[in-house]
């Protein structure tokens, strides 16, 4: 094989819109709502670690068929090294390959959520309301403390793989760097995937929050350990199966988990 490239430093920035529901066409232009000025403190929390806006989006809300709706997205930054090798000197029908390993250094995750209500929606308190406690909960699900840390986990591992180039000339190190970052791009679309689960099973199993969950927190604890990312079929479930298992952080993951969704029980 024939060495090319020396192990290289590189900054990548990945924002990929989070959930299907983001991509459902133009929305009319919103307007973020006073009610977030009106929050009661223990929702300031979710509101900070999550960067939540509440904004008016008629057509946003028409599009998803809901009465209101939380949209995601995550803010990833990674400082990346990577090296390669050429397979072979030149193209085999028409393709060149290359191994790739790549692996990440201290990949920060940043939450970014909107939630949407339509124009006609004003109870009196908003913050008793069941539609906005239910979207709340979709937030939770997306700030759990376990989340990031297995997105983390995911991005960060040393991987390897041969990638195929079709092209006549020999592929730039650019070239490269560009697949580093389509990979890149794909795990963390497989993670949106399965946060995106975890909001539909909240929906499905609280009738949009129409009915209360009958042990709110067996449910929330549930979502994020090896048996509910293995329910939503996570790409990645082998990756993050040792952590989750730990008995050393069992404990004050339970009480992290707990202090994190308590607050909002009805």
């Amino acid at each position: 094989m024939h060495s090319l490239n020396p192990i290289s430093r590189w900054i990548v920035t990945c924002f990929v819109g989070i959930t299907c529901l983001a991509q459902l066409g133009p929305a009319q232009s919103p307007k973020i709502h006073p009610w977030l000025a009106q929050a009661p403190g223990e929702f300031v929390r979710l509101i900070d670690r999550g960067n939540v806006q509440i904004k008016v989006d008629d057509e946003q809300i028409r599009l998803s068929g809901k009465s209101a709706l939380t949209l995601f997205q995550f803010v990833a930054d990674f400082d990346s090294k990577f090296k390669y090798e050429w397979m072979d000197s030149q193209p085999q029908n028409g393709l060149w390959k290359a191994r790739i390993i790549a692996w990440m250094d201290a990949p920060t995750i940043r939450l970014e959520h909107t939630i949407c209500i339509p124009s006609t929606y004003n109870p009196s308190e908003p913050w008793t309301s069941k539609l906005i406690k239910h979207e709340f909960d979709h937030v939770a699900i997306s700030t759990d403390p376990r989340l990031v840390k297995i997105i983390q986990r995911v991005v960060q591992r040393r991987r390897i793989w041969v990638e195929q180039f079709e092209q006549t000339t020999m592929p730039s190190e650019n070239d490269v760097r560009d697949r580093i970052r389509q990979e890149i791009a794909v795990e963390i679309k497989n993670c949106e995937r399965m946060v995106q689960a975890q909001y539909d099973r909240l929906d499905k199993e609280s009738s949009e929050g129409l009915s209360t969950i009958g042990n709110r927190f067996d449910f929330f604890l549930e979502l994020y350990s090896v048996p509910g990312l293995e329910r939503c079929q996570f790409a990645y479930v082998d990756e993050v199966r040792t952590w989750l298992k730990d008995k050393r952080l069992a404990s004050s993951t339970k009480k992290d988990v707990e202090q994190h969704y308590l607050f909002l029980s009805p």
